[in-house]
């Protein structure tokens, strides 16, 4: 898919650029809005949720912990634990019994909220009960669909529930049960104590005010112990709330909120009790927390709307504004298309568009200029053509020649003379390099190690040469032999009249291309009275090469001082493969 950027004109593609961004961004500032207004609406309802679930569960603390407290103590009474020790006649224990009764209905027992207290005694026979307080025989109890549970413990609460015995309506029927085991002097079991409590007494305690919200109460290990739905709040199943109450309270139990959004999002906010370490927790509908911030959304969508259809006429007269100069710059350039260099543009801008005006007028002025340029380039081209053709031929007939006098030499058993010739053969071989501009790293060290080779043969080994270039240099193509010349240079100059030397040829390469560093511990030479034109002609030559191959930003960089050597660093592009030749510039 092509660019947009590139197909239309400038003055459409900113009028629609424009409108785009501004619109992105109204619509970006509404939604920001609309969420941080949302979020403030829901922080405050957890705020205030909070503080109101902890102000029940203070009241639930005090209510439930009374129970326990009087369970115990009935529990602990003498009647009571000795009606349940000793089995007296029927006639006594029908007396004890209504004393029993009696006890269990004492208005001390039977609170507000109290619906019952009752006695599962092991060896009750029959059962008796008074105003819902009465004494009932164990096998009772072992019906009842929470046995299970108080037999893992001394004392618990239950669940919601109908109760089991006595008659009662609907609506007292449904209890919350504090169930404790009754022990005898000897330790064991004689029967459980059970206090029931209304649950339309605790609905009316957690439920203190009217809400939009399910209430729930759970226990000590998550159990369900009463749930309630209040004004319009659809009933929220214990299990709906994104795989379970219980799950969500162990993922986030610190910060006391979550949003489920199983059966629809809602908001779940809890508040655990201090003594009993019970639960308290709400399940509100996020639409019912919503509402306000809806409204509030309204009134910004319509701000919105008014924001856009300012943003579409502002849009037209910048883009108007905008592409009145380059138009002018295009009429311009038109011209001088068609040969009219003369042409100017006045320039009123003091911006970017002032700059542009400015550069395309100095453009103008320097094409003579560019023109000449381009054709000395083209001719320093064709001498490189040139040069190169006549480099091809004069070593193949060189390298045909000096194979013959090595094979004459080996016959002769001149061993030096025939390792030198082969050594000088290899070298014109890839000097030759089949009419190539451009060798690898690779070639030119072998180049190199040869020529090293013939001129420690030469100099009986007082010349040392140490030559060190990565093996990942050695992928990339460099011009031909551009090495070489900086270390006859060094042999000649530097090292002339001296009876050792050292020439160090090190490659490296970093980000900006690849470095070649030919040092030697010379005569060295003072650069401030050596001019320009006393360089080595292969020094010169290799300067020029570099530069017109690959332009000004590389070159060839010298240094040296009297009695210090001479140190000369190439500096070249990086490339994988073997360019086409292309001159004032980069390869290709």
């Amino acid at each position: 898919m092509r660019n947009p950027f590139k197909l239309f004109s400038f003055q459409a593609t900113f009028l629609v650029s424009f409108l785009a961004i501004s619109v992105l961004l109204i619509l970006l500032l509404g939604l920001t809005s609309y969420y941080i207004t949302n979020q403030e609406v829901v922080q405050q309802t957890i705020s205030s949720r909070k503080l109101l679930l902890e102000q029940i569960n203070k009241q639930l603390d005090m209510q439930l912990q009374s129970v326990e407290f009087d369970s115990l103590a009935l529990a602990s009474n003498p009647k009571l634990i000795h009606y349940l020790e000793f089995n007296t006649d029927p006639f006594e224990r029908i007396g004890q019994t209504s004393e029993l009764i009696d006890l269990l209905s004492r208005p001390g027992y039977v609170k507000e909220g109290i619906q019952s207290v009752q006695l599962y005694a092991k060896f009750a026979s029959g059962s008796s009960h008074i105003a819902g307080s009465g004494v009932y025989e164990y096998g009772v109890l072992e019906q009842a669909i929470w046995y299970n549970q108080i037999q893992d413990a001394d004392y618990c609460w239950v669940g919601s529930h109908p109760i089991e015995v006595g008659d009662y309506s609907e609506e007292d029927r449904q209890v919350i049960s504090f169930a404790r085991k009754v022990m005898s002097a000897s330790g064991k079991e004689a029967g459980i104590l059970v206090v029931n409590v209304k649950l339309s007494y605790l609905q009316k305690l957690a439920f203190g005010s009217k809400t939009d919200a399910s209430r729930f109460i759970l226990d000590t290990n998550r159990r369900l112990i009463a749930q309630f739905s209040g004004g319009s709040a659809a009933p929220v199943a214990y299990d709906d709330a994104s795989g379970g109450i219980a799950a969500i309270l162990d993922r986030s139990p610190a910060d006391q909120y979550a949003v489920a959004h199983a059966g629809g999002k809602s908001l779940i906010i809890w508040n655990k009790q201090n003594q009993t370490s019970w639960v308290t927790m709400d399940v509100i509908p996020w639409d019912t927390i919503t509402t306000g911030s809806r409204r509030i959304a309204n009134v910004i969508w319509l701000v919105v709307g008014l924001c856009i259809l300012l943003a579409v006429p502002m849009a037209y007269l910048l883009s108007v504004q905008f592409a009145a100069p380059i138009r002018r710059l295009i009429r311009a350039m038109n011209a001088m298309k068609i040969g009219k260099w003369d042409v100017r543009i006045e320039n009123e801008y003091r911006n970017e568009f002032g700059h542009l005006n400015d550069n395309f007028n100095d453009m103008t002025q320097r094409i003579e200029t560019l023109i000449e340029q381009v054709t000395e380039q083209n001719r320093r081209k064709r001498e490189a053509e040139m040069q190169v053709l006549q480099e091809q031929i004069n070593p193949h007939f060189l390298y045909n020649t000096l194979d013959m006098m090595n094979w004459h030499a080996i016959e002769a058993g001149s061993r030096d003379i025939s390792r030198m010739l082969a050594l000088l053969g290899k070298m014109l071989r890839i000097g030759l390099s089949s009419g190539a501009s451009f060798i690898s790293v690779r070639k030119e060290i072998e180049h190199l190690q040869c020529y090293a080779e013939l001129q420690t043969i030469r100099y009986k080994n007082t010349i040392q040469f140490v030559i060190d270039v990565p093996e990942t240099m050695k992928q990339y193509y460099i011009p031909k032999l551009i090495v070489q010349p900086f270390v006859e240079n060094s042999l000649i100059h530097g090292l002339h009249g001296r009876s050792e030397g050292i020439v160090a040829i090190t490659g490296w390469e970093d980000a900006d291309g690849i470095y070649f560093k030919i040092e030697d511990n010379g005569h060295g030479m003072n650069l401030d009275s050596d001019a320009p034109g006393r360089e080595h002609n292969g020094i010169r030559n290799v300067r020029e090469r570099i530069q017109l191959y690959f332009g000004d930003r590389y070159g060839v960089r010298l240094f040296s001082e009297l009695g210090q050597g001479t140190s000369v660093t190439l500096h070249m592009p990086k490339q994988t493969e073997e360019p086409a030749q292309r001159i004032g510039g980069e390869p290709a």
